[in-house]
């Protein structure tokens, strides 16, 4: 099985948003397999502590 439509479009909304902020490295995986919890998992790079809380919190409005 693999990830959902839905799970895909919100994991881009979400990529877009860390992107806006200039996160680097963004890479999603499918782990609709593995997982039972979820079926896409993002990941983010950031260089300090402040670009990662304007990340997550760019995120968190845009799946809002």
């Amino acid at each position: 099985m693999t990830a959902t439509d839905h799970a895909v479009g919100l994991a881009r909304v979400a990529a877009l948003a860390a992107s806006d902020k200039l996160a680097q490295h963004i890479l999603a995986f499918d782990v609709s397999e593995q997982l039972a919890i979820t079926d896409v998992f993002l990941l983010a790079s950031g260089t300090n502590d402040r670009q990662v809380n304007a990340v997550v919190d760019e995120i968190e409005d845009k799946l809002r």
